[in-house]
């Protein structure tokens, strides 16, 4: 059976299908890495602060090469730097399969881009988004953003659920679990192989025009000032939400409440189904009331229900809303790719797409040791109030900025709904002459 036939309504294009396809599977590896890899290190006797240094290293890594794909990628080729970076990934599992000391593991996770977000950060991401613009017509964009999204989340709840993997190592083969959680950084480096293999078959058509493929020069982009404008606004949610790694929440789980790992596992397995399902949605509701709306007003509610799993009186609450905050997290992401990428030129997408990625990976290398530290000094719950309180400061800022910046279909949704408006009043205006 091809495995893009579960991808494949007839307005995305076969390369759009590749890359969301390769996207869910380096979301499976990247998933069950992020919850295990802080219990992991814990479990070698790595402090608090070591954790957090090393997930903080690995967002660096990923914001220097995004940075270094806004540079290079129209003239390198968006496919060659899609299957070089998948590889170059691979030898991070491979550190942590062979070795347990902090230098060369903290090496291997800078130069394969390892940040322990919930989703894949680094320089493949701006390549796929921007290449996934014209997989589809403007109509169905974010449309597409929602299924590359929702693969994505699906692939990533496999990821989280197959976190509880180890202990069914230990079990099955008699091993210890540390030799069990080798096992699964191993996996992870076959999972960047297989990326990169499912890469090698996109086409010529993911490129740009001969014309547009030069160096990038930041500072000449004709819409440089709208894309540093938003760079800045969206650095400030993601340093929002590196303050809430998903290594570092299933610490919180496991310290506060007890929660064991084979429970975290299908605690966030579900968590993710719920975000996955979001998304389509979230392309539904922009039809009707617009893309910055859908991202406003619907992503502060989730932060409000994150202060809540912090207060919560009793464990079960505290993940019942951890949930309810799960399902409206995400929907600001198919509805931000698609606008991000409709208010810039086709040649500035990529820059759009790696500055974006660069800002967040660069507050990301902060995120995690920030919120170590605030977790130490202060309180567990401190880095989740200081992530609410962020974030809503970031949607209030993008709505006011941004709220007269529609896209070119919102744009000729409008002038139709006007056009039509006026037909309407000008026939009924015929109707009433005619009945005088």
């Amino acid at each position: 059976m091809n495995p893009l036939s579960a991808l494949s309504p007839p307005w995305i294009s076969r390369d759009g299908k590749l890359i969301i396809f390769a996207r869910g599977i380096r979301s499976f590896g990247q998933s069950f890495v992020a919850v295990l890899l802080a219990l992991y290190l814990d479990l070698l006797g790595f402090s608090l602060i070591e954790i957090g240094a090393l997930l903080s290293v690995g967002s660096a890594g990923a914001a220097l090469f995004a940075f270094v794909v806004a540079l290079i990628a129209e003239r390198v080729g968006r496919r060659r730097l899609l299957i070089g970076f998948s590889l170059l990934a691979a030898p991070a599992g491979l550190a942590l399969f062979f070795t347990d000391h902090f230098v060369p593991l903290a090496l291997f996770a800078f130069v394969g881009s390892m940040a322990a977000n919930e989703g894949p950060r680094g320089p493949l991401q701006p390549l796929e988004q921007a290449s996934l613009a014209d997989a589809a017509p403007d109509e169905r964009r974010t449309d597409t953003y929602a299924l590359y999204g929702i693969v994505a989340r699906g692939f990533t709840a496999l990821g989280a659920l197959a976190a509880g993997l180890p202990t069914i190592f230990q079990d099955a083969f008699g091993i210890s679990e540390i030799s069990a959680y080798k096992l699964m950084f191993l996996g992870f480096a076959f999972v960047q192989v297989a990326v990169a293999l499912v890469y090698t078959q996109l086409s010529a058509a993911i490129e740009v025009d001969e014309a547009d493929r030069r160096w990038g020069n930041l500072v000449r982009l004709p819409s440089r000032r709208r894309i540093f404008t938003l760079t800045g606004l969206f650095s400030v949610d993601h340093f929002a939400g590196s303050l809430l790694v998903q290594s570092l929440v299933a610490l919180y789980f496991f310290t506060e409440y007890g929660i064991e790992l084979e429970e975290l596992a299908f605690i966030f397995f579900f968590s993710h189904v719920l975000a996955a399902a979001s998304l389509w949605l979230a392309a539904k509701i922009a039809n009707r009331i617009g893309l910055l709306n859908t991202m406003v007003f619907t992503h502060i509610p989730s932060s409000i229900f994150l202060f809540a799993v912090v207060f919560a009186p009793a464990g079960w609450m505290a993940l019942l809303f951890w949930q309810f905050r799960a399902f409206l997290g995400q929907m600001d992401v198919p509805t931000r790719e698609s606008y991000t990428m409709a208010i810039v030129r086709p040649n500035e997408r990529v820059a759009m797409a790696s500055l974006h990625n660069v800002g967040s990976s660069a507050v990301g290398t902060a995120g995690p040791s920030v919120a170590t530290v605030m977790w130490n000094v202060l309180a567990a719950s401190a880095p989740l109030i200081a992530c609410g309180v962020l974030k809503i400061a970031y949607d209030v800022s993008l709505y006011f900025m941004f709220r007269n910046m529609k896209t070119p279909e919102e744009t000729r949704r409008q002038e139709e709904r006007l056009a039509a408006s006026r037909q309407g009043k000008e026939v009924l205006g015929e109707t009433r002459s005619e009945a005088d």
